[in-house]
Order: C-alpha cells, then sequence, then structure tokens
C-alpha cells in the first residue's frame, strides 16, 4: 500500500516569504559574510531582497574589510565578519595599475603604458567589467566614479569626463562616447562623489559641495555640459588653509539622514617654523540642510565612522557593537599604516605635549606618505 500523500499545508513556500520577516532573519545573520552569502544563494527572491535593502540594512552594519595591498588579501575587522583574512583576485595584473576610487560596488583602476586605459572592476566577484579606452592618453587623471547613470573620469579642476553606464544597456544602443563637461569656476579637485538623498554630490579638496545633474541613460534630452555641475551655496566651512588638503584630505559620507564632512584640522603655523604642519584634531561638521551651513558636533549618536585616507573613501556603520566596533567614534586608516588606527571622539585634539604616534604624532607632514596599502572595500552587494 502507497504511503499516504503528504498534506498540502504541511508545506511552506519558504521562498515568497514576507519581506518583514525575511529582512528580521537577515538582521539575525549580520555581520557574518559567510552567512549573508549563504542567505543570497537560497532563492532568487530572497537574493532579490537582499539587493534591494542592501543599502539600507546590510551596508551599515558590517564594518568595511580592509584590502591589503599588495598582498590582496581582505581583513575583517572582527572575526565575527570573517574568520581570517579572504584571498583576493584581480582580473588584471597589481603591477601598472593606479587605484583611482572605489564606487557602486567596483574598483576603478587606471592603466598606463602602451595601451593607457580605465579598467571597471566588479568588487565582489572580482571580474573585471571592461576596459575603456581614455578621453585622452594626456591628462593627468585623479579620480573616477559611478553615479546612477554616468561614469565619470576627472582630470583637472576645471572639467571632466563622463559616459553612460552601464556602458552596454542594450544590445542595439549605440556604442556610448565620453562627453567633455565644465566645473564651477570656483571649485577645485573633484576628491569624492556621493550619493545622498537621490542627489549625486561631489566633494573638492577645498571641502567644497558640488551637485551633479547628468540626466538617465534613457533620456532623450540631456542637461547642456556647462550646466551638469553647480556649487551648492554652503555656509559654516573653515578656511581652507586650516585642515589638510592633500595628505589626509576632507571626507564626505552619509550617516542616515544626516551628511556629514570629516577635516583633519593642522595646527596653527609656528613663526619660523611656518612650512612645518601637523595635525591636532578630527573635525566633523554635519549639514543643516535648511540653513545651509555646516555646524561641528562632538556626537554622532550610534554611528561610527571608519575613514581611508589613501583610498579616499569613508562610511558610516550603526549597530556594530558586537564587533567590538564603538560608538560616536571615527577610525582612520593612515597611510603605511596596516591596521585602524585607535579610535577617538569627533571634535578629538592632540594632548599638549604632543604624545602619540602616526596620524597625530610630532612629526610633521612636509613630504606626502608613501601610498596606503590599504583601501576600505567597497559597499557588499550595491
Amino acid at each position: 500500500m502507497p504511503p499516504p500523500a503528504p498534506d498540502p499545508d504541511a508545506f511552506r513556500d519558504w521562498a515568497n516569504l514576507p519581506e518583514l520577516p525575511l529582512a528580521e532573519v537577515l538582521r539575525g545573520l549580520l555581520p557574518c559574510l559567510r552567512s549573508i552569502y549563504a542567505f543570497a544563494a537560497t532563492c532568487q527572491p530572497w537574493r532579490l531582497l537582499l539587493r534591494a535593502i542592501a543599502a539600507s540594512l546590510v551596508r551599515p552594519r558590517v564594518p568595511p574589510l580592509q584590502l591589503l595591498y599588495p598582498a590582496l588579501r581582505l581583513a575583517p575587522f572582527s572575526p565575527l565578519v570573517a574568520p581570517r583574512p579572504i584571498p583576493y583576485r584581480l582580473p588584471v595584473p597589481a603591477e601598472g595599475f593606479t587605484f583611482l576610487s572605489a564606487s557602486r560596488g567596483h574598483l576603478i583602476l587606471l592603466r598606463w603604458g602602451s595601451s593607457n586605459s580605465l579598467h571597471l572592476v566588479d568588487a565582489l566577484a572580482g571580474a573585471e567589467r571592461g576596459a575603456l579606452q581614455l578621453p585622452s592618453p594626456h591628462f593627468p587623471y585623479h579620480y573616477a566614479a559611478l553615479s546612477p547613470s554616468h561614469l565619470l573620469l576627472f582630470h583637472s579642476k576645471h572639467a571632466f569626463f563622463a559616459r553612460p553606464f552601464p556602458m552596454y544597456p542594450s544590445p542595439n544602443s549605440a556604442r556610448p562616447d565620453w562627453t567633455k563637461h565644465t566645473l564651477p569656476r570656483a571649485s577645485s579637485f573633484v576628491t569624492t562623489v556621493l550619493e545622498f538623498r537621490g542627489r549625486v554630490l561631489g566633494l573638492t579638496d577645498r571641502a567644497q559641495i558640488l551637485e551633479f545633474h547628468l540626466g538617465s541613460t534613457q533620456s532623450s534630452g540631456s542637461t547642456p555640459p556647462n550646466q551638469t555641475a553647480r556649487m551648492l551655496p554652503i555656509a559654516g566651512l573653515p578656511e581652507p588653509t586650516t585642515f589638510d588638503r592633500s595628505n589626509y584630505g576632507p571626507h564626505l559620507v552619509a550617516a542616515g539622514d544626516r551628511l556629514l564632512l570629516v577635516l583633519f584640522m593642522l595646527q596653527p603655523k609656528l613663526g619660523y617654523l611656518s612650512h612645518v604642519h601637523r595635525l591636532n584634531k578630527i573635525g566633523v561638521y554635519v549639514l543643516d540642510s535648511a540653513q545651509m551651513m555646516w555646524e561641528e558636533v562632538d556626537n554622532i549618536g550610534p554611528y561610527t565612522l571608519f575613514v581611508d585616507c589613501a583610498g579616499r573613501s569613508a562610511t558610516a556603520c550603526v549597530d556594530v557593537g558586537n564587533c567590538g566596533v564603538e560608538e560616536n567614534r571615527v577610525y582612520v586608516a593612515v597611510p603605511n599604516c596596516r591596521a585602524w588606527r585607535k579610535a577617538n571622539p569627533p571634535g578629538w585634539k592632540v594632548s599638549l605635549n604632543g604624545e602619540g604616534a602616526g596620524l597625530f604624532s610630532r612629526e610633521p607632514t612636509v613630504r606626502p606618505p608613501l601610498p596606503s596599502p590599504i583601501s576600505v572595500y567597497p559597499p557588499l552587494f550595491f
């Protein structure tokens, strides 16, 4: 006699669980990367949900990995994220390439030589997305970034190049070319591009804020190249001579619904030692969008900031105390160092006797430091 047929009600369709309980399941798996990958591998609906909520749920709750270069190992902040460093393979040789940025889940690399080209690498899979010919081999390109619709390549403080991204939206679309755009006359060198509340913002080395309007790749009408970037009139910014602009630089970071600016303040010049600059303070400013003014703060609530100086990137984390991360602190990855510097609260100043090492040592920063082997790993799944 055959066994009785199973009761259909005894089986649950786990693939179509509502979003709320699935999000709670995912929250319970954080910050373990292996568990996050297993969640994504369960089925396509779960994977799609993970991509949809990665920016709001996953990214802020996983402390950033450090890309050790040239060893190409991803070092976790805590064993709860990963029990040991993770080997990381690039599809292009490390030699001969310059790291420009980590943007929207991609590493952007610049290659000089016989084939001057720009390479985009999927940061999660390590696969190359494409190699692009540069607009011109003669420009000193210093930064590149991805917006929701374009790839931006900066070569001076007066202009930049852009092209639609993804590069080939459909098989029948024409191959997109680079378009040159002008920057506001008063702007300086762009060092960061950030998405915040649906806007694409840029930060210069003088801590000026730009807003980009490049439009959609599907849009028939486009903004004229001389109107794609405008400078936002924001008050309350310290004088550019009072903070470091080249070695450590200003950093822009979104912490929840707040936009923060991190500045590494310099000691005043000392008479005959006027050429000597020393860092003496971490300044954190929050943007009052109603008044369009920066306000210095000494408390950022439950958030923790991770600032990578060499990689010119910063990220904000929340609810990561189980990883040993202190809230209301700023962790800094400085050049020539393979670990995060001791965390300090916003507004922390160096002691009068200058005790300490590394970032706040009494050694002057007259000469630029060597390139750092550390870059903050870009956002996962995003």
